[in-house]
């Protein structure tokens, strides 16, 4: 007889069509100056940190004009492109394709692409004399081509970009109807410096071409240092970079960060959405936009008018995770589902090892683990006769009640900024933990963050993150600690490998980190053999070891060269480095 899997609730992470923010407020007026048709060209950018909801916002533009048939809508993401070489000729490409592919009258069809191979025909040019530039080309080519293709053009012939404008709007010529091409660039914070500057420079093309609009999705901090950095660390890049972002963004617009209110309304309806049909989702998700568009709160509340209605517990969890999340996390819609995917697994880990906690419980736990991580060992590694006692003294601590002989004092290894969790419901004292404590220290390894404060936790989540700035911030202050301290922090490090896909992000962790402190090199080298080898190791974490300038980790690339075991791509990566260290 088949048993049936347990049932595991997850949210993924694609950016979704149905509005759970409360976005319209920035969608309206985005859509509203792209249909102004006295505006043109136009480039909007949507900004807002990691994991603030840019993608989302993207498709819900697009969504707008679905049923819109004179605006033709292309959405590119440049971070994606298989060729990172020619970001530029792909953006080009993708927009012109995008627009071929929209024409509705095949007739009108034909000529657009005969036009649309037209401009093609330019960027290949263009790209020829690159990758030949580069010497990327190795078949023989005639010196008289090769002059040729380096030759001024004529600014009118066809294998010119002077003109390219020109030959865009005969093409768009071609179409009447459309009145508007909206480009929708997505995850351009996540480009290399390059690749960045590449995007902007295609998009510069058609800012002289009526009718083109773009938005783009990104952190503008982080565009901004991405073209700093493009100018190899000119003297004024950072004010040249500022200028240039504003020369071609003329409408720069921040998403606004969940307020508790919305964040509670946003779990809400992730958790509600898991038992609910998509129609119900949509009614419900509705409502929470008519309270908030009225100024009511708590946003999910008064269900009367509704066929379905969220259940009491799934609002109460909801209301928990709002108050016990910090605030930056909070305030970030990305943060919050992985925080309840972590919840998922752990529940459906525990349902089948026999574990049985209520779900409340193991979400105030969770966040014991994940905001106070030394405190939550103190808790799991002491003796199961001395926990209740501890607990009680913990929740006395954070809110005494008076009575005579009440220990109120906080518990050795307990961390005072652990207040507000202890005394936020539900109370602990009573419940029976040690199952639950049991498997979540063997899940974690309760005694891997046992030597480091959760400052220097703090520290390492930066360090990991995607933000270059906040990186070099934190390196710089793990830095100052003492030499036994980094020592443990960089084993907390490399062990939060197991959690991710590939040991990229911790390599590159670990470099920025070992070039402030070189003497931890041999350790970093140790750590990137025992826990980032094998299939986790990456060719961008090659490219961070070759190009860290520590001689123990360019011995690992040399390694990496010879190793059969890794995959070709890490093995091609290595020799290729390898190459450039010894022209160097």
């Amino acid at each position: 007889m088949a048993v049936t899997p347990p049932q595991i609730r997850l949210w993924d992470d694609n950016p979704s069509t149905l509005d759970l923010l409360g976005f319209d407020a920035v969608v309206e007026p985005i859509v509203a100056a792209v249909r102004e048709r006295n505006i043109h060209p136009l480039t909007l950018s949507v900004q807002s940190p990691w994991g603030g909801g840019k993608s989302t916002i993207l498709k819900l533009i697009e969504a707008e004009f679905k049923e819109d048939d004179t605006c033709f809508v292309v959405s590119t993401n440049p971070w994606a492109y298989d060729d990172q070489g020619d970001v530029k000729g792909t953006l080009i490409s993708e927009i012109l394709h995008g627009i071929e592919s929209q024409v509705p009258d095949q007739g009108t069809k034909e000529k657009v692409a005969a036009k649309a191979k037209e401009l093609l025909g330019r960027i290949s040019w263009s790209r020829a004399a690159v990758a030949i530039a580069k010497g990327a080309l190795t078949f023989q080519v005639d010196p008289k081509q090769i002059a040729d293709i380096f030759q001024p053009k004529d600014p009118g012939g066809p294998d010119s970009m002077a003109s390219f404008n020109d030959a865009y709007k005969e093409l768009l010529a071609l179409i009447p109807k459309v009145e508007r091409v909206v480009v929708l660039v997505d995850d351009l914070d996540r480009c290399l410096p390059d690749a960045v500057t590449a995007t902007l420079e295609a998009i510069k093309l058609f800012l002289s071409t009526e009718k083109m609009v773009f938005v783009l999705a990104a952190d503008q901090d982080m565009v901004r240092d991405a073209i700093s950095v493009s100018l190899d660390g000119a003297r004024r890049g950072d004010i040249f970079a500022k200028r240039y972002l504003e020369k071609i963004v003329q409408l720069p617009i921040a998403l606004p960060r969940l307020s508790a209110a919305d964040a509670e309304a946003y779990i809400g309806l992730l958790i509600a959405g898991r038992s609910m049909e998509e129609t119900d989702l949509h009614a419900l998700a509705a409502h929470v936009r008519s309270r908030r568009n009225a100024h009511q709160t708590p946003l999910l509340h008064e269900f009367n008018d509704l066929d379905v209605k969220p259940a009491e517990d799934d609002l109460a969890l909801a209301i928990q995770l709002a108050e016990g999340l910090s605030a930056d996390r909070r305030s970030n819609p990305r943060q919050i589902k992985r925080f309840l995917n972590a919840f998922g697994v752990r529940e459906s880990i525990a349902r089948a090892r026999g574990v049985t906690i209520p779900p409340a419980v193991m979400i105030k736990m969770l966040l014991l683990e994940e905001l106070h991580r030394t405190s939550f060992n103190t808790l799991a590694g002491a003796p199961v006769q001395e926990r209740k006692s501890i607990l009680e003294r913990w929740e006395a601590w954070a809110n005494p009640s008076g009575e005579e002989g009440e220990d109120a004092t906080l518990p050795e290894g307990i961390d005072e900024g652990t207040k507000e969790w202890a005394a936020a419901p539900p109370s602990l004292r009573d419940e029976n933990l040690d199952p639950y404590l049991t498997l979540a220290a063997s899940l974690i390894n309760v005694s891997m963050g046992a030597q480091v404060s959760d400052e220097v936790l703090a520290l390492i989540n930066d360090l990991l993150g995607e933000s270059e700035a906040a990186r070099n911030v934190a390196a710089d202050a793990l830095s100052e600690r003492g030499e036994d301290e980094q020592l443990a922090a960089l084993d907390v490090l490399f062990a939060t490998t197991k959690r991710l896909d590939d040991g990229e992000s911790v390599v590159r962790a670990a470099v920025l980190w070992v070039g402030k402190t070189p003497a931890l090199e041999q350790a970093v080298a140790a750590g990137v053999e025992a826990h980032c080898w094998g299939s986790r190791l990456t060719p961008g974490a090659v490219v961070e070891l070759a190009t860290s300038g520590r001689p123990t980790l360019t011995q690992l690339v040399r390694r990496a060269a010879q190793d059969a075991t890794l995959h070709p791509s890490t093995q091609a990566a290595a020799r290729e480095e390898l190459e450039q260290v010894n022209g160097n």
